[in-house]
């Protein structure tokens, strides 16, 4: 049971990693910084991460993935390099860092708000189940609950990036900022789907399939996928 549950995640995270543009990939260019930052210096470490993110960019587009996506992520890390190398201060490559985790802050707040969860919009473009499923009253609450973990993973992430920003301590910032990327991001996305695929047999509302065929209760329920 518990190695079919591990694959069965494993399998989940392989999905959700594709959709969401290959974060290793967007980790890659600030590795290569935080590791060259005090032998190299700023200079050095912001050119070759820019760099380094160029090729990434090819590469991605070489594959198939769309010209849009590619230069988006090239000129989210040239929004850092760019004044890291003319300023010399390590601490202006990472401010795009703050402002994307600040802005997927205020989506979980807004789409919270709204009653539109950002964690069910994430799925939608990922499974592409019906999306009036994720707003059935047996569903939309697993998924608010799952925005309302994200929320608090972006909230005390930025609040943190942002005490070490003003402490002036550029290498331990990219430290955090490196942790608290790829790494734990990918334990909050495991943690949201356990709690989610929980949360939604408990819950006893129909699954995805279910819904779509307007199969009438009772349901057998979403057995796999958040």
């Amino acid at each position: 049971m518990i190695r079919e549950k591990a694959r069965e995640i494993r399998q989940e995270l392989r999905l959700i990693a594709t959709g969401s543009g290959r974060f290793v990939d967007s980790l890659l260019p600030l590795g290569l910084f935080l590791v060259l930052l005090k032998p190299a210096g700023t200079v050095a470490s912001a050119g070759v991460s820019f760099v380094c993110g160029i090729a990434l960019a090819v590469r991605r587009f070489s594959q198939g993935a769309s010209a849009l996506f590619s230069l988006a992520g090239v000129l989210l890390l040239g929004m850092g390099a760019l004044p890291a190398l003319y300023s010399g201060r390590a601490e202006d490559f990472l401010l795009p860092n703050l402002g994307t985790n600040a802005v997927a802050l205020l989506l979980c707040i807004v789409s919270l708000s709204l009653r539109r969860p950002f964690v069910a919009w994430t799925s939608y473009f990922v499974r592409r189940y019906p999306l009036a499923w994720y707003w059935h009253p047996s569903v939309r609450p697993a998924y608010s609950e799952a925005t309302i973990l994200w929320a608090f993973f972006f909230g005390v992430r930025l609040v943190l990036q942002i005490l070490l920003l003003r402490s002036g301590e550029a290498f331990l910032l990219t430290l955090f900022s490196f942790l608290s990327g790829w790494p734990a991001i990918m334990l909050l996305l495991v943690v949201s789907y356990v709690y989610g695929t929980w949360r939604l047999r408990r819950l006893g509302g129909p699954g995805a399939e279910e819904f779509r065929r307007g199969d009438p209760p009772p349901w057998k329920g979403q057995t796999r996928g958040f």
